[in-house]
């Protein structure tokens, strides 16, 4: 891949999205690179590796259900992409319905595997008729 397009970030966003929503964490970390870093916070080391990725999202099929999410795409410029991205979700445990809001920053690699990912969100309880 030399230059992201628009519509190969709206794909992958788009598959990213069906991963979380149908819990399946392995089609979540074949978006990433093997040596993708992950950072879930800009304030914490990053996860290393599609291996580690793919923990990361198994716990989370294990904790949490009816996901639905959107996005907007914001920016795309050479091998990186910037989106706004929006969740919903119950936390098994609790019963909680909560709401993300969420900036992802995207960095490509060469076979279009996301190299780099950033993301800042902010999370909000919701009623539940909110959905």
């Amino acid at each position: 891949m030399h230059t992201l397009t628009h519509e190969y970030f709206r794909r992958w966003l788009t598959l990213y999205g069906k991963a979380s929503e149908d819990n399946d964490p392995k089609a979540s970390a074949d978006l990433f690179a093997l040596d993708a870093h992950y950072y879930e916070s800009p304030f914490n080391e990053p996860m290393i590796g599609r291996e580690a990725i793919y923990e990361y999202w198994n716990k989370g099929a294990q904790t949490l259900k009816d996901k639905i999410s959107c996005h907007e795409i914001l920016a795309v410029k050479n091998n990186l992409g910037i989106a706004r991205w929006q969740s919903r979700f119950t936390v098994i445990e609790s019963g909680e319905r909560l709401a993300l809001d969420c900036l992802f920053v995207v960095e490509f690699n060469e076979a279009g595997l996301c190299q780099t990912f950033r993301e800042w969100w902010h999370v909000q309880e919701t009623l539940l008729s909110e959905n």
